[in-house]
C-alpha cells in the first residue's frame, strides 16, 4: 500500500459552523455554503460544515501521487470532487477568525481530485450542546475544561491527488495576469 507524499494536521475553528480550504494565492471563495451537507466544492475552494461553532476541529491534509485507498469505516462519510488549485499552496479560512496559510504545498499547480471525509461531527455537536445543561455559565472552569476536552475529536480528512486527465503542460492555463480572473 502506498502512503501520502505529505501529511499535515491543523486545529481549525469552525466559525459559524464552517471553514474553508483555499488556495493561498487565490483565496476568493467560490464554493456555495454547504447548507445541511457536510461539504461543498467550488472551482477553487471547498467548504466543510460542522454541527457546532465553538470547539476546535482537527483537519488532516494529505497530498498523494495517485488516488489513495478509501479511508475505511472509521470515517462516517467520504465525498470526492475536483477543484483547481492555481498555486498548489493550501490554507484554511476560518471566516471572521482569519486564515491559516501554507498548511500544505502540493507538488504542482493543477486540477486535483479531493476526497473529503469526516467523523465525530454529530458526537461533538451533541456533546457541546449538552454542556449548556450541565453548567450554568460558560465562564465556569468546568465548562471550559469540558469544551477543551472535545477539541480535535471532530475530525476531517482532505486527500488531494492530481486529476487523472490533467497534464503538467496545462499549468500555464492556471496563470492569471493582474486585473483578470483565471
Amino acid at each position: 500500500m502506498h502512503s501520502p507524499l505529505v501529511r499535515r494536521r491543523a486545529l481549525v475553528y469552525p466559525d459559524y459552523g464552517v471553514f474553508q480550504i483555499i488556495d493561498c494565492e487565490h483565496p476568493e471563495p467560490d464554493a456555495l455554503l454547504p447548507g445541511f451537507n457536510a461539504s461543498s466544492v467550488g472551482e477553487r475552494s471547498v467548504y466543510l460544515r460542522s454541527f457546532q461553532t465553538n470547539v476546535l476541529v482537527r483537519l488532516d491534509l494529505e497530498s498523494w501521487e495517485t488516488e489513495p485507498a478509501e479511508p475505511g469505516r472509521v470515517w462516517e462519510s467520504a465525498h470526492t470532487a475536483s477543484t483547481t488549485l492555481p498555486s498548489g499552496v493550501i490554507g484554511v479560512s476560518e471566516m471572521t477568525t482569519g486564515t491559516q496559510e501554507n498548511l500544505l504545498t502540493l507538488p504542482t499547480p493543477a486540477r486535483y481530485r479531493i476526497r473529503l471525509s469526516h467523523r465525530n461531527r454529530r458526537f461533538v455537536g451533541r456533546a457541546y450542546e449538552a454542556l449548556f445543561s450541565q453548567f450554568e455559565d460558560t465562564d465556569d472552569p468546568g465548562f471550559t475544561a469540558a469544551q477543551r476536552d472535545l477539541e480535535g475529536r471532530e475530525q476531517y480528512l482532505a486527500q488531494f491527488w492530481p486529476e487523472p486527465r490533467w497534464h503538467r503542460g496545462d499549468a500555464h492555463s492556471l496563470q492569471t495576469t493582474p486585473g483578470t480572473r483565471g
